[in-house]
């Protein structure tokens, strides 16, 4: 069955952290903050909370010589992976439909959407807070197909992350393991073998 729409991940494939999120987080709490930190954010991926609130209560149950604002100043540094959009770009010129697929919290959103435009070069973007289910459980892809309207087989999901490409696959997405050291032209490869269209 031919790939109607790709789910791109972001993280790990079309954006890198300009820094080490752990020695960045323990350098402001420490070891146990951080690990709270990564736990509690669960919920603002699911959007059930807002990332901001879920930082106070963490800084308010953690005395850390930090505000909320360093803190969540943390998330806004990530760079665009340009060579790997290049690889969204060419996918959409052949004609399949490029889709965001990425757990992201409401602060994440705002910066990926307004500040950094991505929704603007794709052609739909799923946020796991805003589809109230994050990766990799079953119903954040379900939500997505459903509203593209198109069968597992027909999708091709990327992501950076194991767990995520085993959950895609028990339901018969076609799925890329990719590894973000790998770099751009391995993604356009590993994209290729199922968008023939992308070989150079």
């Amino acid at each position: 069955m031919a790939i109607k729409a790709i789910l791109w991940d972001c993280d790990g494939v079309l954006q890198h952290p300009a820094h080490d999120w752990d020695d960045a987080l323990s350098r402001l709490g420490g070891a146990e903050f951080t690990a709270a930190l990564f736990e509690a954010e669960h919920a603002a991926l699911r959007g059930e909370r807002s990332l901001r609130d879920v930082v106070a209560d963490l800084v308010d149950l953690h005395p850390v010589a930090v505000s909320v604002e360093d803190v969540l100043a943390l998330w806004s540094l990530f760079e665009a992976d340009e060579p790997a959009w290049q690889v969204v770009d060419d996918a959409r010129a052949a004609g399949v439909r490029c889709v965001l697929a990425t757990n992201q919290q409401d602060i994440r959103v705002e910066l990926m959407r307004h500040e950094r435009k991505y929704d603007d070069r794709v052609d739909g973007a799923y946020y796991s807070s805003e589809i109230g289910h994050m990766k990799p459980s079953r119903e954040f892809f379900e939500a997505i197909l459903a509203d593209l309207d198109i069968e597992a087989q027909e999708a091709l999901f990327v992501d950076d992350v194991l767990s995520n490409i085993e959950s895609a696959r028990s339901l018969g997405i076609v799925a890329v393991h990719h590894d973000p050291a790998s770099g751009a032209a391995e993604l356009r490869r590993e994209v290729a073998e199922h968008i023939p269209d992308l070989r150079q």
